[in-house]
């Protein structure tokens, strides 16, 4: 598994992705890595939208087994599934 400051550059680049997508529809929030993302105006395509920019954003493939609500909950908790499918790479 990577180090500490793995998780903190997976979770800002992350933020910078779901906020990015929150600007398209004109909604500026601030919110906290562990907050839910439907809370702070994610919509179900969104969270698609968000998995793919993912999957660029840090050069990976999320297998299936790893698509699924409890990963894609919060900003904090795809940084750790991130984590996860980039040491299995």
């Amino acid at each position: 598994m990577g180090d500490a400051l793995d998780i903190v550059n997976y979770t800002d680049r992350t933020m910078h992705l779901a906020k990015g997508i929150l600007a398209q529809q004109a909604q500026a929030r601030d919110f906290q890595p562990e907050d839910a993302l439907v809370d702070v105006g994610l919509s179900s395509l969104d969270l698609v939208n968000l998995m793919i920019a993912v999957e660029a954003e840090f050069d990976i493939m999320i297998p299936p087994a790893q698509l699924n609500p409890k990963n894609f909950y919060s900003v904090g908790s795809i940084a750790r599934m991130i984590e996860t499918v980039s040491a299995r790479a």
